[in-house]
């Protein structure tokens, strides 16, 4: 018999990690006998675009009407703090569209099997026979003791939390008083081959600030400091823009700053293209979270780092910051190095440079590490939570 699945994901059209986590497990459910809609009303294009972007086979996923309707478009309020948001939601309708919209989404979820609901930091109420909330984000703020018992009543019909990392686990169980599911990331890593290692130092995420921004601009201030030692190498960063790239001040700000550098900036790039940049990197940059203090902003960290395990999986050496789900990943000094100031990482890098045996012998223990992550062991786990 097929059973009936929805996965509701609110920031979809900003396609990052999230977007894949969410589309993976709608993979997942549709080569294990579910049916799978999405609760969408953006471009129905998104999904065709999401599929070949993160290489996954999503052509049997329906698109149909979100009755939850959380604004995308209010994505950093959201993140910043996700009880005002629901509260100035409910404040601007009248009692009557209240309940209509109450009632509606329930009758929605009631008629499902199965519903994954990635998380703004609210928790819905769903009549699904089988709800699992996905919390991707380490909120520090406990919740007010009005939306507390809320969120008491609506967990009774949540079979599961599931969080990206150990680090997002210590925080969402203090929040939500409910202990979480760790289900990391699911990483392609069988996509991201090592080829012909070339001398440049790449790095890969967003050209955006949304919520952890990827700190491009420390790590071009980094490779200031190492160029003229190094004039043979070259820092590649590659990564999606929501805008044009000429309407993107970041990105221009970015460009402006590495003027005179050997950089490269390769945005918006396909997935082809991306798995070439990985094969043939040698070092692999990773800034977000730096400057951040976890602790009472740990949503400004890198909840896990995806792009991290890809770039191990094609053998590059990650040299990434010492902050948020990252050291579940790199065991320093072993699999890769973990820095915490922009001189740490500069040395660091500087001594796999110059050390071609110990690039080599990181370079292994990375391909080594990279299965941990995968694909696979994601969706195995994710069809024993289910079970």
């Amino acid at each position: 018999m097929t059973h009936k699945a929805a996965i509701y994901d609110p920031y979809l059209d900003t396609l990052g990690g999230g977007e894949r986590y969410c589309l993976t497990v709608a993979e997942t459910l549709l080569k294990n006998n579910y049916s799978v809609d999405i609760f969408w009303n953006g471009s129905p294009d998104l999904i065709s675009k999401a599929a070949s972007r993160f290489s996954l086979e999503l052509s049997d996923l329906k698109i149909v009407n979100d009755p939850f309707r959380i604004v995308p478009s209010n994505i950093d309020l959201v993140e910043q703090n996700p009880q005002t948001f629901v509260v100035s939601q409910h404040q601007s309708r009248n009692i009557i569209t209240k309940f209509k919209s109450l009632f509606n989404k329930l009758a929605v979820s009631s008629k499902y099997d199965l519903i994954f609901f990635l998380s703004d930091g609210s928790v819905p109420l769903l009549l699904s026979k089988q709800n699992i909330l996905h919390v991707q984000v380490p909120f520090s703020q406990a919740p007010k003791f009005t939306q507390k018992c809320s969120n008491f009543i609506k967990l009774l019909f949540i079979k599961s939390i599931v969080v990206n990392s150990k680090f997002t686990q210590n925080f969402s169980h203090t929040y939500y008083g409910k202990q979480p599911t760790v289900l990391y990331p699911p990483v392609d890593t069988q996509a991201f081959i090592p080829s012909t290692k070339s001398k440049y130092i790449l790095s890969v995420g967003r050209f955006d600030n949304i919520l952890n921004s990827k700190r491009q601009d420390i790590m071009i201030e980094a490779f200031q400091k190492m160029a003229s030692t190094n004039p043979d190498w070259k820092l590649v960063l590659a990564g999606g823009s929501l805008l044009d790239e000429k309407d993107n001040n970041y990105l221009q700000h970015l460009k402006h700053i590495s003027q005179n550098l050997p950089v490269e900036f390769v945005v918006n790039p396909k997935f082809d293209q991306l798995t070439q940049l990985y094969s043939q990197a040698s070092i692999y940059w990773h800034a977000a979270g730096y400057q951040v203090d976890q602790a009472t902003h740990p949503e400004n960290t890198e909840h896990f780092g995806i792009s991290i395990v890809e770039a191990m999986s094609a053998g590059a050496v990650p040299v990434a910051v010492n902050k948020g789900g990252i050291p579940e990943i790199i065991n320093d000094s072993s699999n890769g190095f973990l820095w915490s100031s922009i001189n740490d990482l500069v040395s660091k890098t500087q001594l796999l440079i110059g050390s071609p045996q110990l690039l080599a012998e990181m370079s292994q223990a990375s391909i080594q590490t990279a299965p941990k992550f995968s694909k696979e062991v994601f969706s195995q786990n994710l069809l024993q939570i289910i079970k």
